[in-house]
């Protein structure tokens, strides 16, 4: 095998290696189990869960909320760029119907490791020898003389090792993914509430009531015309404080209506709710 070929096979073997289990499953964090819920629609065997993407999550999150899907988990990592069948992969482990998913680029990592090879030498030898040999007498006489010439060849091998510096880039991206199944609670109201921050309070000039963040489509508060934005700071009279004192209020009106006081666009209106 050739270094070429050797480089290459070692690649291969790191990806596939690397491969073994996506960043989508590794880094998944649970809201809750939907598999157990019975208020949830998962999705369907041989369904294909639909993938979009986002620049926003907090505004595409809300707009699946209204539209009665619920999120069920995420992944959260950075690292070398994933193909989105990952992710439909970790939808269909948790029965996710939706995914929004958002990637972006961050930097590239550069690293160097060292490969050590085996390094077989090979050295070549050759040559020749020359003798002269003189015959004399036993008296000493010069007889006479011949000359003799001969040529060698030959080899000698060395084993050992040398090491080779491979530098890779990894182009590294922040990836993220929310999975949501479809609900199929049936809602009194369809409303989702955020408490003031300190910046609303100022705007608004108060500390008590919420903010209705998201309208459930064909809920009751979705025919009556309530809208996102709008401050909601009493129920039937009774004063709201926060989401915890708001939840409470309108889980306990009797119906078969109830009167919502908003703030929108300055100005306070009363909204009325028939269940």
């Amino acid at each position: 095998m050739t270094f070429k070929n050797l480089l290459a096979a070692i690649t291969a073997a790191a990806v596939l290696v690397g491969c073994a289990k996506s960043g989508y499953q590794t880094f998944y964090t649970p809201y809750f189990d939907a598999k157990t819920s019975p208020y949830v629609e998962l999705i369907a065997e041989g369904e294909e869960p639909k993938i979009y993407t986002t620049n926003n999550f907090q505004r595409d999150i809300n707009i699946l909320r209204s539209k009665r899907y619920v999120p069920v988990g995420y992944s959260s990592f950075n690292g070398g760029y994933e193909d989105t069948d990952n992710a439909a992969k970790q939808a269909k482990a948790v029965g996710a119907k939706i995914i929004l998913i958002s990637s972006e680029y961050t930097n590239t990592q550069t690293s160097t490791t060292a490969l050590t090879l085996p390094d077989t030498q090979t050295t070549y030898h050759s040559g020749y020898g020359n003798a002269n040999t003189t015959y004399n007498s036993s008296t000493g006489g010069y007889l006479g003389s011949s000359n003799t010439t001969g040529t060698y060849s030959g080899t000698s091998t060395t084993y050992g090792t040398k090491t080779v510096p491979i530098t890779t880039h990894q182009r590294r991206y922040d990836q993220s993914a929310v999975y949501f199944v479809k609900s199929t609670q049936k809602l009194k109201y369809g409303l989702m509430f955020n408490n003031l921050n300190p910046e609303q309070r100022a705007f608004f000039q108060r500390n008590t009531g919420v903010i209705v963040e998201v309208v459930i489509e064909d809920t009751p508060a979705f025919y009556a015309n309530v809208l996102p934005g709008d401050l909601l700071i009493k129920v039937d009279e009774n004063p709201v404080h926060n989401i915890e004192h708001a939840t409470k209020i309108l889980k306990s009106t009797p119906g078969p209506q109830s009167i919502l006081s908003v703030i929108r666009n300055g100005e306070e209106k009363e909204i009325t709710v028939t269940f």
